[in-house]
């Protein structure tokens, strides 16, 4: 099992400082990923911790360079709310200056009024994903003149250039979320799938899903609270999800089914609520690194 991190570029405890350290340290705790989350322009008192937030492509930047091997990702981007031509030109860019380091894991969205705050599409944001999955992969790998009409976007682009191209020669693509759509768009569109880890019995019934419709790779978002005794959490969806907590053999158990299951890597929030410091989060990077990385 491989194990990312996700980096507090949110919360009450946001600060510059406290990324780089977490960055630093979980590349030399043998972390194989850091990862930013996503949002633009949430509500007040949302229920979430994402209102105070550093933008997620930006922050990659700055941690690139304090770090020389470890992968750079975002858990999840939410493409309806961008230009995906300029975010394929970002992280192009960006894979350039990491030396080839950059995966991106891309999702529908789901926190309505943050759409509605940008005079996004909520209703047709599953629809836009699709047709940006596709517009970005031409502008990554084609080296022919690229003339892409859909229904969201249009590109015609003989005269224009888009270079250089990633180091990579397919950069990854992760499809995030639960849904079936989701499932869907991974087996199709993806190179891996991306879900928040549900109640195993609940989740097993959707893995199985993916891999019955094609899909090969799966890397998956736990929160850490190694405060908590128990092994799940509701979400600021209102779901039950399973987390990492105090007891190791119950989280040794956890992770022993999803390999079991198919799941190849996790990602790990540790600050789960938004409201850790930098200290508890370092604490439970060794913890992790300590109980479960070989």
């Amino acid at each position: 099992m491989k194990f990312g991190v996700c980096l507090p570029n949110y919360g009450e405890e946001l600060s510059v400082e406290g990324l780089k350290k977490i960055a630093i340290e979980a590349e030399n705790l043998g972390f194989t990923s850091i990862w930013t989350t996503d949002h633009i322009l949430m509500s007040k008192n949302s229920g979430t911790p994402y209102e105070n937030m550093y933008e997620s492509i930006i922050t990659l930047a700055y941690v690139a360079h304090f770090t020389k091997y470890i992968k750079l990702g975002i858990s999840s981007l939410v493409m309806a709310m961008r230009n995906p031509i300029i975010v394929a030109k970002q992280l192009a860019t960006l894979d350039n200056f990491s030396n080839g380091r950059v995966i991106l894991a891309t999702g529908a969205g789901w926190y309505q009024k943050e759409f509605e705050n940008l005079g996004a599409d909520f209703e047709n944001r599953g629809k836009f994903l699709n047709e940006a999955i596709k517009l970005i992969r031409l502008l990554w790998e084609s080296e022919q003149a690229i003339n892409f009409k859909g229904k969201y976007f249009k590109a015609n682009i003989v005269d224009g250039v888009f270079s250089p191209k990633p180091i990579q020669k397919r950069l990854p693509i992760w499809i995030a979320g639960n849904s079936l759509s989701a499932i869907k768009r991974a087996s199709k569109l993806g190179d891996a799938w991306h879900p928040n880890i549900l109640p195993l019995d609940k989740f097993k019934g959707l893995i199985d899903k993916y891999y019955g419709l094609g899909g090969h790779y799966i890397a998956a978002r736990i929160a850490a609270n190694i405060k908590a005794k128990n092994s799940e959490y509701v979400s600021p969806l209102g779901e039950r999800r399973v987390i990492l907590s105090s007891n190791t053999k119950e989280n040794l158990k956890v992770i022993e089914a999803l390999e079991a299951m198919g799941v190849q890597e996790l990602i790990v929030a540790t600050n789960f609520d938004g409201k850790q410091s930098v200290e508890n989060q370092l604490y439970t990077l060794k913890y992790i690194s300590s109980s479960f990385i070989k």
